[in-house]
């Protein structure tokens, strides 16, 4: 079983030990996971998770498993939360996605243009 965070997506990562006479040796420094179950209450079922620490803050932030997975995007979920959002999906339904607000206001040459154009039909 690899050791990965399902909600982080944190995983083993490759370091050097460095002794006083500056002797490098490799090490690894592993994730601090904990296996937790969480509640789903929209599919009321139970998940078994192996998560890491900075992933409980994270699922506690948003409010449970549930808060979590409906509040993030799918391109920045691991494959077993997209898992668990795409069942919770089916059983809900998708949520409206909000009105787009426009990209940008204009640029400082298109509203003199404007203003030019305006002050011409003016006079």
């Amino acid at each position: 079983m690899p050791r990965v965070c399902k909600v982080t997506g944190k995983k083993t990562e490759v370091g050097m030990n460095v002794s006083h006479s500056m002797r490098h040796t490799k090490r690894t420094f592993l994730p601090n996971l904990q296996k937790l179950k969480f509640h789903s209450d929209i599919l009321n079922r139970d998940f078994s998770l192996r998560i890491s620490t900075a992933g409980l803050r994270t699922l506690t932030k948003h409010g449970g498993l549930d808060g979590y997975v409906t509040a993030k995007p799918v391109s920045r979920l691991t494959p077993e939360m997209a898992a668990i959002k795409k069942a919770i999906e089916k059983k809900v339904g998708k949520p409206e996605t909000p009105a787009k607000k426009p990209a940008h206001k204009p640029t400082r040459s298109a509203r003199l243009v404007k203003k030019v154009e305006a002050k011409k039909a003016v006079a």
